[in-house]
C-alpha cells in the first residue's frame, strides 16, 4: 500500500536528514513511529479492560448490599443548630 505524506520542502528535508543521521529511512522511521503508536493504544485498551473486569468482580462480589443495619439521622448529618 502506497501512502502520500504532503510536507513542506523544509521540513521534508529536515525529516530526511534526521533520519539518516540515525541510520534509518524516513520511510521506516515512521513506520516504527506508528507501530509504537499502535502498541501503546493496545496496552492502554487491554489495561482498561483488565480494570473494568475487576470491578465487576468486585461488585459481583459486594452485590451493593451493606450488612450492618443503617438508619438515617438527620443530627449525625448536620452540625447542631443547622437545618434543624
Amino acid at each position: 500500500m502506497s501512502i502520500m505524506i504532503d510536507l513542506p520542502p523544509t521540513m521534508a528535508q529536515e525529516a530526511r536528514e534526521y533520519a539518516t543521521l540515525r541510520g534509518t529511512t524516513l520511510e521506516r522511521m515512521l513506520l516504527d513511529c506508528i507501530k509504537a503508536e499502535m502498541e501503546r493504544r493496545r496496552k492502554e485498551s487491554e489495561t482498561a479492560t483488565r480494570l473494568m473486569d475487576r470491578w465487576r468482580a468486585v461488585v459481583r462480589k459486594g452485590r451493593g448490599r451493606r450488612t450492618d443495619p443503617y438508619v438515617f439521622n438527620r443530627a449525625d448529618a448536620y452540625p447542631e443548630g443547622e437545618f434543624a
